[in-house]
């Protein structure tokens, strides 16, 4: 069976699924990553849940889970070809404040983000979690879209899941069977942000969970006070590498 006669058969299982939890019509997005991710690999990338971008108001195609999910584009990836919008800015692609930290992260960290398959842990899209619709239950929306998360491991079985963002953390955490837990601070003067690995089992699979702060937040970047940062986040990224080898 060719590789793209593989990847079109995952999408229409996901499709299936997607159609019968009844967000199919929903703005939004499942995939973050290439279609080519759909497979077996090391790493699983998980956000919050989409964010605003350029092409919500499109007349070419609404913005639904479900058409993004059967985009023509398969080699898409949002965090490299992504023209995201900030208010009313559009960024050119890959070049938003958001993608510049996420890739910066994985450089740093040595991982090629085009091979990492990359996800939300909520599919339906809002600018920012407070704009997240109120007549939808976020927590509700979780457990339904983990159905589909379900599916998702069990293609991409990983070894690591690095979550950005405290909601995906604390969703998996609970689900796990913890045997180590370990943070890493990064202190500022107005508060600590906390990098953090869990390492246990997620439905009888050894797993690890790394997490990050949010960084529409967090300055990945920074390099302390000689470089007029708050904070220096150098030792968590090394704290980080460690922790993914």
């Amino acid at each position: 069976m060719s590789k793209n006669k593989i990847e079109a058969d995952l999408i229409k299982t996901i499709e299936k699924k997607l159609d019968s939890l009844g967000i199919s019509q929903e703005k939004g997005s499942i995939i973050y990553s290439g279609n080519e991710t759909l497979k077996k690999g090391r790493f699983y990338f998980m956000g919050i849940n989409p964010g605003g971008h350029s092409d919500e108001d499109s007349v070419k195609i609404q913005d639904t889970i479900k058409n993004q999910l059967l985009r023509e584009n398969t080699n898409f990836n949002e965090y490299l070809d992504g023209k995201w919008k900030n208010k009313n800015r559009t960024s050119l692609p890959g070049k938003s404040l958001l993608q510049k930290r996420i890739q910066y992260l994985f450089k740093k960290i040595d991982i090629n983000i085009k091979d990492v398959f990359s996800t939300n842990l909520v599919f339906i899209r809002s600018s920012t979690l407070d704009e997240f619709p109120k007549d939808i239950n976020f927590n509700k929306e979780a457990s339904k879209c983990w159905k589909i998360h379900k599916i998702l491991l069990s293609i991409v079985q990983p070894e690591i899941i690095i979550t950005f963002g405290l909601e995906p953390y604390e969703f998996i955490k609970d689900k796990m069977v913890l045997e180590r837990e370990d943070f890493h601070p990064v202190k500022s003067k107005k508060s600590i942000k906390y990098f953090t690995h869990l390492s246990g089992y997620l439905y009888d699979k050894k797993i690890k969970i790394i997490s990050i702060p949010h960084l529409s937040r967090f300055k990945i970047d920074a390099k302390g006070k000689k470089h007029n940062d708050s904070y220096d986040a150098r030792a968590a990224l090394s704290w980080l590498k460690e922790k993914i080898r």
